[in-house]
């Protein structure tokens, strides 16, 4: 029987040493980017609706500036009888 020890390693796959000489391609995949448009996605009814009643909010401020602005002036007339001592 052989001593395993005598004879050295094993000699090196072909495929390890072929994989090991590759180096990684760039995967092109961001993350953060990804996180963010879904984010986005899944806010974005929200949004609308809250872009939707701020909208009808500023309708409704600019529709009573302008009521505001265009009334006519107000005048109220107050008779008040001054009564006057008769001179001596």
């Amino acid at each position: 029987m052989t001593d395993p020890a005598a004879t050295g390693p094993p000699p090196p796959d072909p495929l390890a040493v072929a994989l090991s000489k590759l180096d990684p391609a760039p995967h092109g995949f961001d993350r953060d980017a990804l996180m963010f448009a879904a984010g986005q996605a899944s806010k974005m009814r929200v949004v609308g609706l809250w872009r939707a009643v701020a909208g009808v909010a500023l309708v409704a401020a600019a529709a009573f500036a302008a009521l505001y602005a265009t009334r006519p002036p107000r005048v109220e007339v107050i008779d008040r009888p001054v009564v006057v001592a008769p001179p001596n």
